[in-house]
């Protein structure tokens, strides 16, 4: 059996692989796709309600089905057991793309400490804190220009929820005044929300 890597040791790994995956796959959807995926809002729905059917079915095999899940079949050729998440988007208002993946085989999952997620988590469980990232994400930066906006009440309250945001990692100082969302943290964070929402 293989030691169990550190976590840089993983971290590195990945990272690498990623830039392997970012090269071979360098062409993005055909048009077609994309005004396909416009036109048909719900497929996501679909794909998500066929997930939910195959769960119910205990036992159930790998889907055949490789055009529907075809990141699943990707996550099972590479990894074989295991949870991998993956994104690719340029946030709103800004021109720099954001490619984040990471991804663990059943052995490292097995590893993982739920409870060390705990800060993290509990740094999201509060609705003005989600709703001060959304703004962030979308562009506004500075507590003064959140101070605007009523939904996020006083200086005071907001420079408290910022600081939590920050001290779990879900928001950095862009420069003095100024906030953002860490690149390495916007797809998990979309990822969370994806989850929390459907």
């Amino acid at each position: 059996m293989e030691p169990i890597a550190s976590a840089d040791e993983r971290l590195s790994a990945l990272e690498r692989r990623v830039a392997e995956l970012e090269a071979a796959t360098a062409t993005p959807g055909s048009p077609q796709e994309t005004a396909a995926a416009q036109e048909n809002p719900d497929a996501r729905s679909t794909v998500t309600a066929e997930s939910s059917a195959l769960s119910d079915r205990a036992g159930t095999a790998l889907p055949s089905d490789t055009e529907t899940f075809w990141a699943l079949h990707g996550l099972v050729d590479h990894l074989g057991d295991g949870v991998t998440y993956t994104g690719y988007t340029t946030p709103p208002g800004s021109s720099d793309p954001v490619a984040w993946q990471m991804g663990l085989n059943s052995a490292g999952l097995a590893q993982i400490d739920f409870a060390e997620a705990a800060e993290s988590l509990a740094a999201l469980g509060h609705p003005v804190r989600l709703q001060l990232l959304q703004a962030i994400y979308e562009g506004t930066s500075t507590v003064a220009e959140l101070g605007k906006d009523e939904r996020f009440g006083t200086s005071g309250q907001i420079y408290h929820h910022v600081h939590a945001l920050a001290g779990a990692g879900w928001l950095e100082s862009a420069r003095r005044g100024h906030w953002r969302v860490p690149a390495q943290r916007v797809i998990p964070l979309l990822t969370l929300v994806l989850i929390g929402t459907h």
